[in-house]
């Protein structure tokens, strides 16, 4: 254990899918902007929303036309060009370079010197508060990358970083917490450079071995069951979005107007023009696939020649890949502490992110809803989500382990995993593991030095973990909690003795919530609905909505019809 925290490695995040902002430059390099003076960039997908409306109305007359002709006519071509003129700003060429001039915004320097609008946005990324309560925020640095780039170039530009880190903080060596995408990012740098810079590689669901989620989309694998598409996937994704299934029960009714191959026409036209403008030449989306399905993806999309040079890049990422087991074993051996986090026991899909349940893969694998729990932990076995590991598997293991390493819920082995006294897996959590403290908790642990393996303090940061949701607690309904407290001490505001004591018990709770090391569901959402409960009453907060007896008779009603059409075909 480091027991001076001035000695603690600065850290240096890399970050997950949606966590680097990346602006649009003209060919002066001066910042694009839209006719509200806005920036062009975002830190996800960067639509050309004017390009797509103006491709829209041509779909939509030509689904029209085949609603009245009973033939998918022209959908198709319509579809795929509604979707290439969406993604237009971030496509890519056949070499798999980026065609317009997008740059990642990089702060070449910590958390610390962030002014407080970016420091907040930073935050909610990668809420790391925990940790730079202890270290200071001057040691907290955060690497941002394309997500249309190349994850080789990205650890390029990476090697470059850590030097400014190193001379910015006067350190001799730096920490990685890689993150989701960010892993990818890990696995080119490893293979690229040696590690002698690194201290500490502390991987948060990072993603290692890629995600099937990304190969059923390459490889067009989705679950195409009317019941499934024409009746429960519209709805899920409406009711995860705004809270209610109803429009997506209504969509469903209008899609039935349109004849099977006019719906298949446009499912597939706008894929395949997703897919050709912004995935198939994008490096840092093929670096998403996992290793075991990359030979068969790239031989079907990269060996017609045009691809060559594309090939090539995504060859040496696949080689990176398949050498990161003994890259990582190789920085182990010469003192690097090397620890994985991750989610696991769900289907992809679950929880959040529920249109990634169209994937055929959604119940094959044990995940996180996002990513494969052996890409996170590179090789610990994991059975999909309601089932077992059968009682011979696991008698075998206890007789050779001494019941180590078996999940108590008897579905995760660890001990396949690559560093099995360094894999913490929290059960039944989701791969936003953002909005669990107990996971953020045990991250700032490593990194400071407080925990070593799985053996240090097992009763405060077990091996196997729960997941849970204290996202709303943390980010909105404790501080709400704790102003109003502060006004009412302030005498700003005047209430009742036995609702002030009733407040600060709520806060409390609250506060014993964020700082466990234990994931507990049903704590945190007691703690959340407690301190709801009281700041409604106090006025501070309104009552969550709930749906009248008009909209539940709707939505029940919606559903039916949306369920027998269905039936009728």
């Amino acid at each position: 254990m480091q027991e001076n925290l001035r000695d603690v490695s600065p850290v240096i995040i890399l970050p997950g899918i949606n966590h680097s902002p990346v602006y649009l430059y003209d060919e002066n390099g001066r910042p694009v902007t839209d006719e509200n003076g806005r920036r062009t960039g975002g830190t996800l997908m960067i639509p050309d929303t004017k390009a797509f409306r103006e491709k829209l109305p041509d779909l939509a007359r030509e689904l029209a036309l085949s609603v009245v002709s009973r033939k998918k006519g022209k959908v198709y071509e319509k579809a795929y060009a509604c979707a290439k003129a969406f993604t237009r700003i971030q496509h890519c060429d056949d070499n798999g370079d980026f065609v317009n001039n997008l740059r990642p915004e990089r702060w070449n320097y910590p958390v610390s010197e962030m002014d407080d609008e970016l420091k907040a946005w930073a935050y909610r990324m990668v809420p790391m508060q925990a940790l730079t309560k202890e270290i200071g925020e001057d040691k907290l640095f955060f690497f941002t990358f394309n997500l249309v780039g190349d994850p080789l170039d990205s650890a390029r530009e990476l090697r470059d970083y850590i030097a400014m880190v190193k001379e910015y903080t006067g350190s001799n060596k730096v920490s990685f917490l890689p993150v989701s995408l960010g892993g990818t990012v890990l696995t080119a740098y490893m293979s690229l450079f040696d590690c002698e810079d690194i201290d500490r590689i502390v991987n948060v669901v990072a993603c290692l071995d890629g995600t099937d989620i990304a190969a059923d989309i390459f490889a067009r694998e989705f679950d195409t069951s009317d019941m499934f598409l024409r009746h429960e996937f519209i709805p899920a994704v409406f009711r995860e979005e705004t809270g209610s299934p109803l429009p997506g029960y209504g969509i469903n009714i209008l899609l039935h107007a349109l004849p099977e191959s006019a719906f298949a026409a446009f499912l597939s036209g706008f894929m395949s023009g997703l897919l050709d403008s912004l995935m198939i030449n994008c490096p840092q989306i093929w670096a998403m696939l996992p290793s075991y399905r990359y030979e068969e993806l790239a031989a079907r999309y990269l060996s017609d020649g045009r691809h060559a040079r594309l090939r090539e890049r995504t060859d040496e990422f696949q080689r990176a890949r398949l050498s990161l087991k003994e890259n990582l074993l190789k920085a182990k051996k010469l003192g690097v502490k090397i620890d994985f986090i991750s989610g696991s026991g769900l289907d992809f899909g679950d929880v959040e992110y529920c249109f990634f349940s169209a994937v055929k893969s959604k119940s094959r694998y044990n995940t996180d809803g996002i990513i494969n729990l052996s890409s996170c932990t590179l090789g610990a076995y994991g059975v999909p989500a309601g089932k077992t590991l059968p009682a011979d598997y696991i008698r075998e293991k206890t007789q050779a382990l001494s019941g180590r390493y078996i999940s108590p819920d008897r579905r995760v082995d660890a001990s396949t995993a690559l560093i099995p006294d360094n894999t913490w897996i929290f059960l039944d959590q989701h791969h936003e593991v953002g909005k669990n403290d107990a996971v953020l908790n045990l991250a700032k642990s490593i990194i400071t030095g407080e925990v070593d393996n799985i053996y240090s303090d097992p009763m405060r940061f077990p091996q196997f973990n729960r997941g849970a949701n204290t996202y709303a607690l943390r980010r909105w309904k404790l501080p709400d909690g704790k102003q109003a407290l502060e006004e009412i001490h302030s005498g700003s505001v005047r209430t009742a003795p036995s609702v002030i004591a009733e407040l600060e018990e709520a806060v409390s709770r609250g506060e014993k919530v964020l700082e466990s090391t234990i994931g507990n569901p049903r704590l945190a959402q007691k703690a959340l609905a407690d301190l709801e409960n009281i700041l409604v009453r106090l006025g501070r907060v309104s009552a969550p909505k709930t749906p009248g007896l008009f909209e539940k008779a709707l939505g029940k009603a919606a559903q039916s019809v949306s369920r027998a059409l269905i039936r009728r075909k």
